[in-house]
């Protein structure tokens, strides 16, 4: 994710304390600073653990 810190920060938190029947989310990186942009990016591990909707 790429953004302002506190932005980027929060949609971690909400990502990490969702319940996890269909994602859960494993490791959640500090913040770098954008190379080019001005704000903050951070990496996110995503496992799909249920089929997706239909």
């Amino acid at each position: 994710m790429s953004g302002e810190a506190a932005d980027v920060a929060a949609l971690a938190d909400l990502l990490a304390d969702l319940p996890g029947d269909r994602c859960a989310v494993g490791e959640v990186s500090v913040p770098y600073p954008n190379r080019r942009d001005s704000g903050v990016r951070r990496y996110l591990d995503v496992i799909v653990t249920g089929p997706p909707e239909s």
